[in-house]
């Protein structure tokens, strides 16, 4: 996912530990982020996404961030941690230049997520699993799905955070004026059309609707306050749906179906390249699913201004066709409601 503009929810500079998340960024919300978000990844990551990273961390004044969806090095415990230092010093000449921005994926689980919380210091005092921050005219929330499945490491972990995004949800709504998009990047996604068995194919989704069918559901709680979009990773294929809630449909219009959306659009985008490959989709395509495509590549983001956001699929199978390009286009006022 490509963007840019930042303030973090807590410390945005942490040194204690592995990889720094830097706050040495403009701060003011009047200009275009754009980024590039390839997930999972491990060191086979695409030659496109890679090249358009490293372009992205030298080529401007002020570097954009670069979100990761989790699921990294597959799996950075191995060999006694050794494939995390390997994956971590090719990261490096991208890295070292340009905010890595990260949550954690299932991939990172082993001894309680201990590669992942020693290997980033991302923003807050959450060790990194929940955290926001701000990106030109969007809010940035980045949030664990994981909470919901290894609840052997503390059930509490699941009701500490939805607790934490419905405060931050409310305060980035206070600030809309300043910050009109909120954006969600997470791990699982609550939706999807592949062909496996993952929490997404479910319509009782764990992350969409919570613990038990009832507690603590991130879908509810996302629509309530007006999140724009929200991205995951995890399935290995790029999938659009419609402004969707509740399994229904809530375009725009016929028309122009992302122009004033009456739900959140999703962003399934975990393709840059895994040893797993790629995942099929059913054979028939959900209503609600918009866009499928089973092919290596990443997408960019173009936060253009507080009103419209274009979205890209790059596919590297293709030698950087663009296999999908969409607008989101959202009014200033009434921002919170989806009418």
């Amino acid at each position: 996912m490509g963007v840019s503009g930042t303030r973090g929810s807590g410390n945005t500079s942490k040194h204690t530990r592995g990889w720094v998340c830097s706050s040495d960024q403009r701060r003011g919300r009047a200009w275009t982020p754009v980024v590039a978000q390839p997930a999972p990844e491990q060191p086979g990551l695409s030659t496109l996404a890679k090249a358009e990273l490293s372009r992205g961390a030298h080529s401007t004044p002020t570097p954009t961030p670069r979100p990761c969806a989790g699921d990294f090095a597959y799996n950075m415990d191995q060999d006694n941690a050794r494939v995390g230092d390997e994956f971590m010093r090719l990261i490096e000449p991208v890295a070292a230049s340009l905010p890595y921005m990260t949550c954690p994926g299932n991939h990172e689980e082993r001894y309680n997520f201990s590669n992942y919380k020693a290997r980033f210091s991302m923003p807050g005092d959450n060790e990194g699993l929940w955290y926001s921050w701000d990106l030109g005219p969007a809010h940035i929330i980045s949030f664990s799905t994981e909470v919901y499945f290894f609840l052997h490491y503390g059930r509490h972990l699941v009701e500490r955070q939805f607790h934490w995004l419905e405060r931050d949800l409310q305060k980035a709504n206070k600030n809309r004026a300043a910050r009109p998009w909120i954006i969600t990047m997470g791990h699982r996604p609550m939706y999807c059309s592949n062909a496996d068995v993952d929490d997404c194919t479910w319509h009782e989704s764990k992350v969409r609707k919570g613990l038990f069918g009832k507690l603590f559901g991130l879908e509810d709680l996302f629509y309530k306050y007006g999140v724009d979009l929200q991205f995951w990773a995890h399935e290995h294929s790029y999938e659009r749906l419609w402004p969707i809630y509740n399994y229904q449909v809530f375009n725009g219009s016929q028309e122009m179906p992302y122009t004033n959306p009456r739900g959140p659009v999703h962003i399934i985008t975990g393709s840059a390249g895994c040893e797993e490959r790629l995942t099929r989709f059913t054979l028939f395509p959900r209503p609600w699913s918009a866009v499928r495509v089973k092919e290596y590549g990443y997408t960019r983001l173009h936060i253009l201004n507080g009103t419209h956001i274009h979205i890209q699929q790059v596919s590297d199978d293709q030698d950087g066709k663009i296999v999908d390009d969409v607008w989101v286009v959202r009014p200033l006022l009434d921002r919170m409601l989806y009418l």
